[in-house]
């Protein structure tokens, strides 16, 4: 029976302590331990949002941004689908929802649920980036944590805020991101879609992009896709 990992606000971790849940420092999480009633700890399961994207394979994109508490330098992650990937267009009409073709790459941003083989790979490929709780957002989503302190590391500076993270602005910050290809089909529920990343199309573009593919079932990371500095983003 896989595990059952639990949304713990900080301000109920002792509650949820008292009902049997345990800490996981590795991954960052509360969980129900094997042999331990799961019934009273109900209220900290995980709801499922109905996806709202979904691909057949993905990329995990890193690169490295400063950690707001210890200033470090730390690697961070995020979903990057291709341009084949759907988007689940909501209608006023319930009858009228249909699955689009988006037609560029994506980024992907406060992600709140993914399926269960992406949360899997993710255990091992990128340990620092979990559930967690934002005070900002007051909701549970996918954040990066500090590779050396733990701090949350927030989307809005990782993913949205120009230069920084995955909105780069110039060749070197561009050529920072690494995108690593997942052959697994890809499904989640997300808050924001960055549609058109010029970084991203022009390093498909470029001579010195280098591609590598193999199957996510063999484990670990899965392609590198190396971006050269060539190109210019101050326009």
């Amino acid at each position: 029976m896989p595990r059952i990992d639990l949304q713990v606000p900080f301000s109920e971790k002792e509650d949820a302590r008292r009902l049997g849940a345990r800490w996981d420092p590795r991954q960052k999480v509360w969980y129900v331990p094997e042999g331990v009633d799961a019934a009273p700890l109900q209220k900290w399961f995980p709801t499922p949002r109905a996806p709202n994207v979904r691909a057949p394979w993905y990329y995990l994109a890193s690169t490295l941004r400063d950690c707001w508490s210890c200033k470090a330098r730390t690697r961070v992650v995020a979903f990057v689908l291709p341009a084949e990937h759907e988007v689940l267009y909501i209608g006023d009409d319930p009858a009228d929802d249909c699955w689009e073709v988006a037609g560029e790459p994506t980024l992907l941003s406060y992600v709140a649920h993914v399926g269960d083989r992406v949360a899997a790979y993710l255990r091992t490929g990128a340990p620092h980036y979990n559930v967690d709780f934002s005070q900002t957002t007051k909701t549970f989503y996918w954040i990066n944590h500090c590779e050396h302190c733990v701090a949350k590391l927030g989307d809005h500076f990782t993913c949205e805020t120009r230069g920084e993270g995955f909105a780069p602005v110039t060749s070197e910050q561009a050529a920072a991101i690494r995108l690593e290809k997942v052959s697994e089909i890809f499904s989640a529920s997300c808050g924001t879609l960055t549609c058109g990343l010029e970084w991203f199309a022009d390093a498909q573009r470029s001579d010195a992009a280098q591609q590598l593919d193999v199957s996510s079932n063999v484990g670990g990371w899965i392609s590198r896709l190396v971006m050269s500095n060539k190109y210019n983003y101050n326009k």
